[in-house]
């Protein structure tokens, strides 16, 4: 991958959590199709927008090294996450705000956004005030259990028919209704995370939340291919 600069050179720092106290993970990503490391609880949760956004096309963890100098000395920073958006790409680091606000990252920040800029991205800092929004970010994680449930074309038939055209009705009455085609609580939830119905996610999701077809073009991938 060629950034167009020296200051940018491929290649992710090596996690480890020889770190005393360091959590580390693996998610495995729906949308990327591979194993995304995790070096905080926080950037763990970050994945989970990541994972449900329509706007994201692809995202990488430790995706590369950045040099720069400081008072002289050659230094390398390695950004949490390079984001692929529909119209930009992000190079993201994820921090608590009280992190992200300290004199040192501060510095630091100051000195990579502008090597970012002049590589044709943008240089993002995002922190648990955005990431850890409740109830939405449960509602997310609790989609994404049902990721994986099974869908069969008639399903999505049946469900195409039902939802089109229909005002926002309840989970519970649309189980009930469809229960005769063999569309079950956990389909729905399924289809809740593909795009293809849409609900508030500002709202515990549970048995009378209301759900509707989603207004936007179906991601047919996520749709099918979880």
């Amino acid at each position: 991958m060629n950034f167009g600069s020296s200051n940018v050179a491929v290649g992710a720092r090596k996690i480890s959590n020889a770190v005393p106290r360091k959590v580390i993970g693996k998610f495995p990503s729906l949308k990327m199709k591979t194993i995304i490391w995790w070096e905080s609880q926080i950037e763990r949760d970050y994945i989970y927008l990541l994972e449900i956004d329509p706007d994201v096309v692809s995202f990488f963890g430790q995706p590369f090294k950045i040099a720069y100098n400081y008072e002289g000395l050659p230094r390398k920073y390695t950004p949490d996450f390079l984001v692929t958006r529909t119209q930009k790409t992000q190079v993201v680091e994820v921090k608590p705000v009280q992190q992200a606000l300290s004199e040192k990252n501060l510095r630091l920040f100051r000195h990579i956004a502008p090597i970012v800029d002049a590589n044709k991205m943008e240089f993002v800092v995002v922190t648990e005030q955005l990431i850890r929004v409740q109830p939405k970010l449960n509602n997310i994680k609790l989609l994404y259990k049902y990721a994986r449930e099974p869908l069969s074309l008639s399903n999505y038939l049946d469900c195409l028919k039902y939802f089109q055209n229909r005002v926002a009705t309840s989970i519970e009455d649309a189980m009930v209704e469809l229960t005769d085609k063999g569309v079950s609580k956990n389909i729905l939830l399924r289809l809740l995370w593909s795009g293809f119905l849409v609900t508030d996610l500002m709202k515990p999701i549970n048995c009378a939340s209301l759900i509707q077809m989603s207004p936007n073009d179906c991601n047919w991938e996520r749709l099918f291919i979880p």
